[in-house]
């Protein structure tokens, strides 16, 4: 594997949480003569950004990660823009005081869990001290190695402007999952929608409830897009709401006895506009159906890696070849950040970030590449389905973040940025999520107002005493804490023994 030295150039797309956290950890590292971020749109924020446009190609059903979503064109000021994923009323599933990265000149009280427009600006105030190396508008189309040379070629948002190429050393990808819908093929689906259009859509445009007063909806997903619009479409139309799953609640919320939770979509029957489900059930009264499924794994703009023999992305389930959900094993000058699911996104980002930016700047060492290769053959054992691949439930969230905190911690001194530690309390929080947002839709809806805090909630015989988790972080299922030369040889053959007999013998 390539030994690294300090980088002269950095270049990563996307002004976002996991964006915005690489620029912080890039910088603070004192070693890197240029770093150049490329945001698409005009302002950070990422995903909290809320825009009224919705995609109008999203097609249904939608399982190419290939494609690449077309821009939105503002008939005043000429430039390009993209629709975000994000609806009015969208809500954050976690806590404020556990869920960001320390900002200490922003001065704006956070509402316990808080409106996406609270965390758009908190975003948009972290930004302003890397005006000067944030390119908005320049939507990256190609990145490509030629001669040991990452070359980026993007589009700046005026229309009419000719692309533009620019080269680096070393890539940050930070664009974030939520652009290409991902909605199943299910029998029957594209005829349906073919007969009955606008019955079947993605909740990427989903935007406020009101246009589908008094109508009957089946919502299909059981993450938090899915039980938040749920809840939403019940309160607004009036009428039940249905909601397909398959899996266990991940996100709770508070229950609603105006919706009823069904099983799987088995097919969809377009002669007599009928819905069939796996346990024989038929609903025959469905207005629009509402795919809450998620988003294709999808970097269109990485085609020459893609296209290679060591592909980040194949069928859009998860991202391949990633040491640590994040270090491309095959050219460690590539990371792809905020991959990881059911986390703290601006957390486990951060962290991911202040050690790539340790490594490119050859403060740290990464492991030898057989023990990258471990990490990901293992993760492949654990897992049954390719979708969890990057699944980090809690406790797994914050051990990583722990674990990654140890790793920079290798390195004496306080220079660069570190990882918030996660204490006692956020740990305990982080755990009585469910138990939370219960308490908080219910203060709302008793109120009117959002909580600021636990304590009112509390106050508000909503909640009882917290109970502390008292649990160590464990990080066995990450590696050891070591630098990447301190690594024996030993343990390098134990982790090549340990994929050769794991591999079927085939005659």
């Amino acid at each position: 594997m390539k030994k690294f030295d300090s980088f002269t150039n950095v270049h990563y797309a996307g002004a976002g949480a996991s964006g915005l956290s690489a620029t912080r950890a890039l910088l603070e590292e004192n070693s890197f003569k240029k770093i150049k971020v490329f945001e698409r749109n005009a302002k950070a924020g990422g995903v909290w950004n809320y825009t009224d446009g919705i995609d109008s190609n999203v097609k249904v059903p939608s399982t190419d990660p290939s494609v690449s979503m077309e821009p939105l064109v503002d008939a005043t000021s000429k430039v390009r823009s993209w629709a975000g994923p994000a609806y009015d009323n969208l809500v954050t599933n976690v806590p404020s005081p556990i869920m960001c990265f320390e900002n200490p000149d922003y001065d704006k009280e956070f509402t316990y869990f808080s409106h996406r427009s609270a965390i758009a600006d908190f975003l948009q105030h972290y930004a302003k001290e890397f005006e000067d190396i944030i390119s908005y508008n320049s939507n990256v189309l190609d990145v490509r190695k030629a001669d040991g040379t990452w070359i980026v070629t993007y589009q700046p948002g005026e229309l009419g402007s000719s692309p533009r190429k620019e080269s680096f050393d070393a890539v940050v990808v930070a664009t974030g999952y939520f652009n290409v819908p991902y909605v199943p093929d299910v029998k029957g689906i594209a005829e349906y929608l073919e007969k009955y259009p606008g019955s079947i859509i993605h909740s990427k445009i989903f935007r406020t409830p009101e246009p589908y007063k008094n109508k009957t909806i089946l919502v299909v997903g059981n993450a938090a897009s899915g039980i938040d619009i749920s809840n939403q479409l019940a309160l607004a139309t009036g009428k039940k709401v249905y909601k397909s799953l398959r899996s266990e609640t991940l996100a709770p919320g508070k229950p609603n006895p105006s919706i009823e939770e069904v099983t799987e979509i088995d097919y969809f029957d377009p002669e007599d506009r009928s819905i069939h489900l796996k346990d024989g059930q038929v609903l025959d009264n469905v207005d629009v159906v509402i795919y809450a499924t998620g988003y294709l794994r999808s970097l269109p703009f990485l085609s020459q890696i893609n296209e290679g023999s060591h592909p980040l992305i194949t069928d859009g389930s998860y991202v391949r070849d990633l040491y640590l959900h994040f270090v491309y094993c095959e050219d460690p000058t590539l990371a792809v950040l905020g991959t990881p699911r059911f986390v703290l996104p601006f957390r486990v980002s951060q962290a991911q970030a202040c050690y790539i930016a340790r490594v490119w700047s050859g403060r740290l060492k990464l492991p030898p590449k057989a023990i990258m290769d471990h990490f990901i053959w293992k993760r492949n054992q654990e897992v049954t389905d390719s979708r969890s691949f990057h699944d980090l439930k809690f406790p797994e969230d914050a051990d990583f973040c722990e674990y990654i905190l140890a790793l920079c911690k290798l390195i004496p001194g306080d220079l660069g940025v570190f990882p918030r530690k996660w204490t006692k309390l956020e740990r305990s929080l982080r755990k009585d999520i469910g138990n939370l947002k219960v308490a908080f839709a219910q203060y709302l809806e008793d109120t009117g107002h959002y909580a600021k805090s636990r304590e009112e909630l509390v106050e508000a015989g909503l909640l009882g005493p917290l109970e502390m988790d008292d649990s160590e972080a464990d990080y066995s299922r990450f590696g050891k804490v070591l630098n990447g030369d301190h690594y024996t040889e030993e343990d390098i053959l134990e982790a090549i023994r340990d994929m050769l007999e794991g591999v079927e013998v085939k005659n």
